[in-house]
Parts: structure tokens; sequence; C-alpha cells
């Protein structure tokens, strides 16, 4: 996904500069040898902090003090906003001074980085935007640049770094066409693409009390989203949510009809699949089901699949705990 130079305020993530990152930001700058290089250093170590911030809420592990850029020596000889992101390798965080225009990129960053984020700094600097992200840089009559055409919303970066942690999942979601929807966010509130609350999709009858026993019966979230396998046969998912203790999640997956049909069809199959693509849980509907259910726990971090098949095809959804 893209967006122009008119999306950017929209899309832009804003987050404050505490003292603390602007204090460090000119004690890095105070050891440089030029007032161009100070500023330089200002700026990077700016935008590699609410690169961080945002990780760390994110629940992504990152390594400040790995980076070059919080190395003395390396910030002093080179033009370095890097981070270290754990598991998976180094995102280079861009100051932006023209929102508008490319932002050159210096060669010693064109390789060994896992991205590109393009940040604009305040100019009061106590506050910066995680303006969007790149996996690659576009070429540019002076090298590569960072195009704000180009770039793909923050939450983007959050899918990239996912597929980079969790290989074997991307991998098995690759080969289905699917994207990782991510739990932690669900409890937060979130709904990721696709996704709607229970009433939205299921029937007047599903969300009758003779359906509600069902369910965990302390789920603090419940999502459905129709999934189509075979022509024209849509079919309910729903997952609900609880977390009974701290750090584990229970998930109950539940399979139903379309909204206004009984049953059903015979041989559609309800998988779980662990992180390298097996199965580990498995359902099969009969003559006359009216729905397929399968339960399990699990620990943040933690992935897996849910998988509806029928005949020759599937329907794969993928997620994160």
């Amino acid at each position: 996904m893209t967006y122009n130079t008119a999306e950017i305020d929209d899309f832009a993530l804003t987050l404050p500069l505490p003292q603390a990152a602007r204090q460090l930001a000119q004690q890095f700058a105070s050891q440089q040898p030029t007032p161009t290089k100070a500023e330089q250093v200002r700026h990077n170590t700016l935008a590699v902090w609410v690169v961080n911030d945002y990780l760390q809420m994110m629940g992504i592990d990152t390594d400040l003090e790995r980076g070059d850029s919080w190395n003395a020596i390396a910030r002093l000889a080179a033009d370095v906003a890097d981070l270290e992101v754990i598991g998976a390798g180094r995102l280079e965080c861009r100051p932006v001074q023209n929102v508008s225009a490319p932002c050159p990129v210096p060669p010693e960053v064109w390789g060994d980085r896992i991205g590109y984020v393009a940040v604009h700094i305040d100019a009061s600097q106590r506050e910066a935007s995680i303006l969007g992200f790149t996996p690659t840089l576009e070429p540019g009559d002076d090298g590569p640049a960072l195009h704000p055409a180009h770039l793909q919303p923050p939450e983007d970066l959050m899918d990239h770094l996912d597929r980079l942690l969790h290989p074997l999942v991307a991998t098995t979601l690759a080969r289905a066409g699917g994207s990782l929807n991510q739990l932690g966010r669900w409890l937060q509130g979130a709904i990721d693409a696709g996704w709607s609350a229970v009433d939205a999709v299921l029937s007047a009858e599903q969300l009758s009390p003779a359906y509600a026993f069902r369910q965990l019966s302390n789920a603090a979230v419940r999502r459905a989203k129709l999934v189509e396998v075979g022509v024209s046969l849509p079919l309910v998912m729903e997952l609900s949510l609880s977390t009974t203790q701290p750090g584990q999640t229970d998930i109950c997956v539940q399979l139903y009809p379309s909204p206004g049909t009984s049953s059903l069809p015979p041989n559609v199959h309800l998988r779980i699949l662990d992180e390298s693509g097996t199965v580990f849980l498995e359902a099969q509907s009969t003559t006359l089901e009216d729905y397929l259910q399968l339960q399990f726990s699990g620990v943040s971090g933690e992935t897996f699949g849910v998988q509806v098949a029928l005949g020759d095809t599937t329907a794969t959804e993928a997620f994160l705990i």
C-alpha cells in the first residue's frame, strides 16, 4: 500500500519526544566537531529514539546500544540512524526535513538494513512523526532516496517485522496469500482488516443464547469474518479470546454456516496449524452439522494458523498471540 504526499498528515504517527531523548541527543551532538555534524547527529538520535519507542509500544524487542547510531566512533565517522530489532536486523530511521521531497540516504546505510523508516522531527524537538516505511530504497539521480509517494503507512512496518521474526508462518502465509492477525491488538480494542464484531456477521439465530454457551464463558474479545471455500460458499469464522492467566491467551475458534443457512456442508475441515504449518487440532463436519469448534491456549509471541478446507480448496488465516 502506498500513499501520496497529500495523505502524509493522515497516516503519520506522531509521538512525544521526552526530555530524556532531547538531553541524550544534545549530549551526542556536543561531541561532534562542527555545528553541521552536531545537527545531523541530534536529528538522527531523535529519529531512532521515536522509532524505538513505537516498536516497544507494539511489543517488538529492540536494542538501542547495539546500533552504530549509539556508538560514539561510528556516529562521528558516518551518517547513521540505525536501530537493532532483536531477531530481525537493523532498521534505518532517517530524519526527513521536507516531507514533500525525496530524502537522500547516505551510501553507508544502503545495505545491511531490513527497512527504512522516514521520521519528521518537529521544530520544537518535542515531538516527532513517523511518516512511513519502505523495505527497500528507490533509485534517484543522486543515489537511493526515500520517496514520500512510495512510503507505506507505519502500520505496515509491523507486518514487515512479523514476517522477519516469524519466517515459518510467513512462508505458510505466502503460499496461502494471507496476512498476520495480531491478537494482542484485538485485546486492546483494534480490529484487523476483514474482521468485524460478531453481530455484524452472524445471524440472529447464531447470536441466540442457544449458541452463546459454546463460546469461552469469559471471552474478552469476539471477532468474526466471512471466509470462502469452494465456489460461492462463504462460511463464518469466529475467534473468542480470554486471558485467564498472565501471559496466556485462551482461544476458541468456531466455524458456522453462512447466515441464513442452517448447517455446514459435509466434509468441511477446521484445522489449527502450528508455526511450521503442521496440523495439531482438527474437526470435520458431518451431515447437518451446525457448527465446528476447536479450543486451545497459547502464550505471547506464539503464532498459529486457522485453516478451513473443503476438497482441494482452502482458506487460511494466521495469528500472532
